[in-house]
Parts: C-alpha cells; sequence; structure tokens
C-alpha cells in the first residue's frame, strides 16, 4: 500500500506539472501571436491598449484621448472620430502613461502625417483648399514635403522647466529647440497646467511649438537681446533707434512653422508699458512683440490665444505661404496712451496670406497690412491677402498702412465681424493711412460684406499725409525724394453699419490723386457720436479722387459735393 499512495503522488506531481507546462504554452503562444500582430500591424496599423475597451467610458469622463484603432482616424483626418482630442494631445496621453509600445507607433503614424501634409481637421482643410485656388496659395498638403523623417516629439518638462511662473526656463527651452534642431525637426510640447516663463526663443526649419500651458516673457528687460532693425525699416518701429528687441518667440529663415495648441502666449504687456511712457527703457530700446515670424516659408498659426503685447503682438514680415485660423488675440486698449501700439496683427512684406476664424481684440489696428519704410527696392511688396471670418472686439479697424514703400496690392477683407467699445479709442472701419515719405502704391484692396456694430471713428477713411506732420501734403511724384503713394482700385461694397462717428473721407496727395474708388451697398444706420470729437455728418467728403463710382442713387445722396468725380451707377 505504500509504494502504491508514493506512485499515486507521482503521478499527482506529473500531471500538476504538465497542467502548468501546458498553460505557460497557451499563455506563451497567445503572447508571441499578439507580439507579431504589433510587430506586423506597427507602424501601419495602431493597435487598441488592453482594457481600453472597458475603460473607455472612464477615459472620457476624465478628459483624457483613446487610442485610436487604425491608422486613417490617426492620419485620416487628425482628429480622432470618437473625441475632440488633436495629435499633440494624444502623444501627450501616451507620453504621461508611458506607454512605449503605442508611443513607437503613433510617433511612426505622425512621420506619415507630416509627410502627407495632414495636419489639419478635414473641415479646415477642404476650406483653406477652396480659399487657396482662387489665392493662388500653395495647397497646406505641399507646405510639409520636406518635413523630415526623423521627427522627434519633446515635452519642455523633460528638460527641466518648471511652470511655477516664477522660474526663468530660458535655458530650458534653448536645450529642448536644439534638440529639435540637431534631429533635423520635431515638436516641442509645453503641457498643461503650468506657467512657464522664459526669456526670447527661435525656432528652427520643421518646428510645430505645441502650447497647452502658458507661456510667458520674464519681467526683465535686459533677459531681451537687442537685434539689428529690419531691412524695410531702418530702425526700430518703437522708439526709432538703431537697434530693437527680439520678440518673445521668433523664427527667421525658416520652413515649415506651426505654432498651435489650446494654451497663452503671455507678452507680460503691463511690465513693459512704463518704460515706454516714461522714456525709462534700457538703452533706449523699444518693446518686443510677442510672435514675429520673419522671412519663413510655409507658416501655420492656430488654437492659441496671444495676451498683454508690450507692443505688436503678430508681426508676419518676409513671409510666403502663411494660415494664421482659429485663434485668438487679447491686447488691453488704454486711455491716456498707457499702452499704445497694441496692433493684432500687422502683415509686413508677405504673400500668399489667408487669416480666417479669429478672434481679435486689442488697442490698435485689429489687422493691418504693411510694406516697409524704406524705398530703392529695400521693402518687398505685400500681395494676395486674405482676410475674412474674423469677429473683431475692442481695437482700431481693418486698416491698410501706413508703412507702404514697397507697395501692397490684391488684399480682400471678407465677412469680418467688429464691435468697437465705445468712448474707447478712434478707431475706424475702413481704413487705408498713407506716409508723406513713403511711396509705393495701395492697388486693388477690397472691403467686402463686412458688419461694424459700432465703430468710434469713421466708417470709412483713405487719408494721405497720416502723421506727417508739416510734411503733410507735400508730396512731389511717385519717385522723388517726398514721394507720393499710388492709390487706385479700391472697393468698398455691402458694407453694413449700426453706428459710427461719421460716413467718413478720402483724402488724397494733390500730385496724386486717387483713381477708381468704389462704393456699393453701404448702410449706416446712426452716425455722429455724442461727445466724440470726430465728423459727426453722415455724407462722405473726397479731396483728390480723381475717378470712381457710386452705385445707386440712394447711396449717392450720402456723398457730398466734393465726390463730383465718382460717377453714379445703376
Amino acid at each position: 500500500m505504500k509504494k502504491i499512495r508514493i506512485s499515486l503522488a507521482r503521478v499527482f506531481v506529473i500531471i500538476v506539472i504538465t497542467y502548468l507546462l501546458f498553460l505557460s504554452f497557451i499563455y506563451s503562444g497567445f503572447d508571441a501571436r499578439e507580439k507579431n500582430n504589433d510587430d506586423e500591424s506597427a507602424p501601419s496599423k495602431l493597435i487598441r491598449p488592453k482594457n481600453s475597451h472597458d475603460n473607455l467610458k472612464a477615459q472620457l469622463q476624465q478628459s483624457e484621448p483613446i487610442a485610436p484603432n487604425t491608422p486613417d482616424e490617426f492620419c485620416g483626418s487628425c482628429l480622432f472620430r470618437d473625441t475632440d482630442f488633436s495629435c499633440a494631445e494624444r502623444i501627450d496621453w501616451v507620453i504621461k502613461n508611458k506607454n512605449k509600445k503605442m508611443q513607437d507607433a503613433i510617433m511612426e503614424n505622425l512621420k506619415y502625417c507630416l509627410k502627407e501634409g495632414v495636419q489639419y481637421d478635414a473641415e479646415a482643410n477642404e476650406l483653406h483648399k477652396s480659399r487657396s485656388s482662387s489665392l493662388n496659395i500653395k495647397p497646406l498638403s505641399e507646405w510639409n514635403k520636406n518635413t523630415p523623417m526623423n521627427w522627434i516629439v519633446v515635452d519642455i518638462t523633460e528638460y527641466g522647466a518648471i511652470g511655477d511662473n516664477n522660474t526663468d526656463n530660458t535655458d530650458a527651452f534653448h536645450a529642448a529647440i536644439e534638440e529639435i534642431s540637431k534631429s533635423g525637426g520635431g515638436e516641442l510640447l509645453v503641457p498643461s497646467g503650468g506657467v512657464y516663463q522664459t526669456a526670447p526663443i527661435t525656432l528652427g526649419p520643421h518646428t510645430t511649438l505645441t502650447v497647452h500651458g502658458t507661456i510667458r516673457g520674464v519681467a526683465d528687460q535686459h533677459k531681451f537681446p537687442a537685434i539689428d532693425p529690419l531691412p524695410s525699416f531702418g530702425r526700430d518701429a518703437d522708439f526709432r533707434g538703431k537697434r530693437r528687441r527680439q520678440a518673445l518667440v521668433s523664427a527667421r529663415y525658416a520652413r515649415n512653422i506651426t505654432i498651435r495648441g489650446n494654451g497663452v502666449i503671455d507678452g507680460a504687456g503691463w511690465y513693459w508699458y512704463p518704460f515706454f511712457k516714461n522714456f525709462s527703457a534700457a538703452y533706449h530700446i523699444g518693446r518686443p512683440h510677442i510672435i514675429e515670424i520673419e522671412n519663413c516659408t510655409g507658416v501655420e498659426i492656430t488654437g492659441v490665444t496671444l495676451r498683454d503685447p508690450a507692443f505688436w503682438t503678430l508681426h508676419l514680415v518676409y513671409c510666403t505661404d502663411v494660415y494664421i485660423h482659429h485663434m485668438a488675440i487679447d491686447a488691453p486698449m488704454c486711455r491716456n496712451y498707457r499702452c499704445p501700439n497694441t496692433d493684432g496683427m500687422d502683415i509686413h512684406s508677405c504673400k500668399n496670406v489667408l487669416v480666417e476664424y479669429n478672434t481679435i481684440e486689442c488697442g490698435d489696428d485689429h489687422v493691418t497690412i504693411l510694406a516697409g519704410k524704406l524705398r530703392q527696392n529695400r521693402s518687398p511688396p505685400t500681395r494676395n491677402v486674405t482676410v475674412q471670418h474674423n469677429i473683431l472686439g475692442r481695437g482700431m479697424g481693418l486698416a491698410i498702412g501706413s508703412s507702404t514703400a514697397g507697395g501692397v496690392s490684391d488684399v480682400l477683407y471678407y465677412n469680418n465681424t467688429m464691435t468697437q467699445i465705445p468712448d474707447l479709442g478712434q478707431g475706424q472701419g475702413a481704413h487705408i493711412k498713407m506716409r508723406t515719405r513713403y511711396g509705393g502704391y495701395v492697388k486693388n484692396i477690397s472691403w467686402i460684406d463686412n458688419i461694424f456694430y459700432y465703430v468710434n471713428g469713421p466708417a470709412v477713411e483713405i487719408n494721405s499725409g497720416y502723421q506727417s506732420g508739416n510734411w503733410r501734403r507735400t508730396c512731389t511724384n511717385a519717385t522723388g525724394d517726398l514721394p507720393c503713394t499710388e492709390v487706385d482700385n479700391i472697393t468698398i461694397k455691402n458694407m453694413m453699419v449700426h453706428q459710427a462717428g461719421g460716413f467718413g473721407h478720402v483724402d488724397c496727395f494733390d500730385n496724386s490723386p486717387c483713381t477708381n474708388v468704389h462704393f456699393e451697398n453701404i448702410t449706416i444706420l446712426k452716425s455722429g457720436l455724442k461727445g466724440k470729437r470726430l465728423n459727426k455728418t453722415s455724407t462722405l467728403k473726397c479731396g483728390n479722387v480723381a475717378s470712381g463710382s457710386v452705385a445707386g442713387s440712394a447711396l449717392r445722396e450720402k456723398f457730398d459735393d466734393s465726390c463730383a468725380s465718382l460717377v453714379t451707377v445703376p
């Protein structure tokens, strides 16, 4: 009986071991097969992590993205079918959860996205394609064809940045940007929840700056380097000196620059304004812009909010193929010149620019189109710009000039809506401003289908000798020492103005009258603002207008006798 018991015990042990080996074999087989699937599908296919189906509801409730099933979900539109999370937010989640397998697969698909130029949601992409055909802007898919395949994504916190709104993170930003530059291109993530102070940073070619938190300029003017003035300005646009301040965020001589995200870039303007008012800036150098993009091709800015600029908010200069959309500008407007020149967007010597679906509140021009101050071929022209579907709050209107030396042509302001703050500032609706010494030309400019609910100044203003002092009207010709600005083919059509300081005036140079100025379907429900020292007449006055037209006898009645050169057409 003893031997039988021992034999049975041995048999039992053998059975148990065999069973365990069998389970191990089964588990290993499935694990190996899953690994094979991963190897075969990544990067061509993304695998949903285990338990993601069970955790889907919880993840959505926590506003966390879920992993995509297929590359079509990831790259087909660069949004996700079941969520509103962007590519950058998806990568944030992957990094946060330390899912190495998914991170590798997503990064491979991101490279594919960038190679194919699929950086935007489908609706915006189609919208841009429809506009670009008439504007001769390159399709978005062509902008990133040269994007390097060794694209990397770095988080600023990995380089020691601390978002406590106190630490100077300049070194961390420079190190991260240098890493991207060495790789040939990549994305710099500024995560949500922190305020990261920094001195000026410069983005390199093929760089995307994704801001979900806040970037704020350090409150130390000595940390903003002095740089050379722009060739077409010759001097600092702020203090007129021979040096100027570097912008908080800049890019120069680069391709494929993107700034995006749902965060804020804060210019810390309230630190800088007293230096202007008291003339106390170090070395008498002026204030910095928040963003300045110079000599770049393929620029996109979207999603971010630009807040409290020290000087201009967004300055685009010498750039080609620019798309600014679905972003916000929040700049102050102050009485008594306490925070002056806080323009929204200054588009300067650029070509092929589309600005749409933005919200702009500022202390000066909402958008103005410039072409430099210096002549003799030192100021490139600006051409082919469309500004459409934007919401404009406080500010001073949609302008051309006053820097026009290189020439401005083919600009369309279309279907924008503006409401200025009553009794704060003296803005216009449609504004062309020309200085005596700049020269150049302003041609083929249109304001069409715009709505102005409240305008502190005149609804329409074309004025020569703008801020030109004693030289106001003494220009000689287009090429002399005091050149006139040529103005031709200006159209203002389908303009609805609910209340304004007056209809306005068209006042051109004595030696260079404006030509082909056209008005059609303009409605001003109420003009003349109580207590304002403005032109309160409801008629438009003209000075040195050689030719043009007014559509309809009813509109003709709103024009002064000085506008006799404008022909009434049906």
